[in-house]
C-alpha cells in the first residue's frame, strides 16, 4: 500500500539520477519498517524485500520504469489528435524561452534514455537506434511496437528490468 501512494502518478515523472535514490531509500526504510528490521541487524536490502515482497519484488526503478512504459504504450496507441499525445511527444524548442538555472530534465528525454537500451538487446538493430537514424525515428519505432499490444508487453518487460 505505501508502494502505491508514493508512486501515484509516476508515469510522467521526469526523474533524475538523485530523485531516483531518494525514492530507493525511502522505499527501503519503509520495508524495513514492515520486516520489523534496524539497520543494527545487518540484513541487506535485497534480503529484505524478499523477505517483503517475495521473490518476485521488483526495485522501485523498475516498477517506475514499468509504469512509463506503461503510459508510453497507452499514449503512442492514440491519435495524433490527442491532447496528452500532443503534450508529451512534442518538444517545446522553438520560441520558447528556458528556464533560468540548471538542466532540466524531460518526460521525453526519460523515454529516450530508457528505451535505448533496446539497442543493445538482441542481435538485430532496430531503425531509430542508429548514429546516422533521424532524429525521431526511435519514437516511430516505438510506435510501430506499440500497435501490437502483446508485444509491447513483453518488450516493456524486458526494458523495465535492464541494468543501465
Amino acid at each position: 500500500a505505501v508502494r502505491s501512494v508514493l508512486l501515484y502518478g509516476s508515469e510522467t515523472w521526469p526523474l533524475r539520477v538523485e530523485n531516483t535514490r531518494k525514492l530507493l531509500v525511502f522505499d527501503h526504510r519503509c520495508l524495513r519498517n514492515i520486516a520489523g528490521v534496524c539497520w543494527d541487524h545487518r540484513v541487506s536490502n535485497s534480503e529484505v524485500r524478499r523477505r517483503v515482497l517475495g521473490n518476485d519484488g521488483k526495485l522501485i526503478e523498475e516498477v517506475v520504469n514499468l509504469h512509463r512504459l506503461r503510459w508510453l504504450g497507452h499514449v503512442l496507441r492514440m491519435p495524433e489528435h490527442r491532447l496528452p499525445r500532443r503534450a508529451k511527444l512534442t518538444s517545446f524548442r522553438d520560441g520558447c524561452k528556458r528556464i533560468r538555472g540548471g538542466q532540466t530534465k524531460t518526460w521525453y528525454q526519460c523515454l529516450k534514455t530508457l528505451t535505448s537500451s533496446l539497442s543493445r538487446v538482441g542481435r538485430c538493430r532496430l531503425l531509430g537506434w542508429g548514429t546516422r537514424d533521424f532524429r525521431n525515428r526511435w519514437l516511430e519505432t516505438l510506435g510501430d511496437m506499440a500497435q501490437n499490444r502483446s508485444q509491447w508487453r513483453r518488450c516493456m518487460h524486458s526494458l523495465s528490468s535492464l541494468k543501465r
